[in-house]
């Protein structure tokens, strides 16, 4: 490995025994047959730890407009949420932003999307009105917990069918922080939009 553990800027939960070099060798330095997805800001990569532990990793586009300050910029909000320990928000195990790879580390959540899962028609007919309610309350639940249990609380702005996965019993995981906000008492946050139209709350 041509970078050492030590010389990598990163951050890992405290309860979980993640290293930099292990989520590169699991994903072979991130060969696209374990990509699982892309994004706007990325791509999205499958990674098996020796542990056995699965991974989800989002992995940033490393171009000269994208410079390593803007990710450190997160570094704060990053803390707060690798805290968050809620049955409906996906866990963020760690960041990263090495030079040459910059990511986000997740649990990976089995059968990924909500809007994947509607578009499989397989899967949707299995998606009765039991487990859709379900659904419904795990997300709200997810909702309530940032909102009032958080402590500065967090917005996410962009909830949506692509930010909400569901693992194999159908129960609903709020993901993708990209452009959540930690609202400080004198915040200005509400200042800047953020999110994907047509699904921002009417109050942003």
């Amino acid at each position: 490995m041509e970078t050492p553990q030590k010389d990598v800027p990163a951050r890992w939960c405290p309860d979980g025994e993640l290293r930099y070099e292990d989520i590169i060798e699991a994903t072979e330095e991130f060969d696209s047959k374990y990509c699982i997805g892309t994004r706007g800001y990325g791509a999205v990569y499958k990674a098996v730890l020796p542990s056995e532990q699965v991974l989800a990793v989002k992995k940033f586009h490393q171009t000269p407009e994208v410079e390593m300050s803007s990710l450190k910029a997160f570094r704060s909000e990053i803390d707060v949420l690798m805290g968050i320990r809620h049955r409906n928000i996906v866990k963020l195990y760690g960041f990263c932003s090495h030079a040459k790879h910059s990511f986000l580390v997740y649990e990976f959540v089995e059968r990924g999307s909500l809007r994947k899962v509607l578009n499989d028609e397989e899967q949707a007919v299995k998606m009765d009105w039991d487990k859709r309610m379900n659904l419904i309350k795990g997300v709200a639940n997810a909702l309530s917990y940032m909102h009032h249990d958080c402590s500065p609380p967090i917005i996410h702005r962009d909830i949506s069918s692509n930010n909400v996965l569901l693992d194999s019993e159908y129960e609903a995981h709020v993901s993708d922080f990209g452009t959540a906000r930690l609202l400080m008492p004198d915040s200005s946050n509400w200042t800047s939009f953020a999110g994907t139209f047509g699904y921002t709350a009417p109050g942003m």
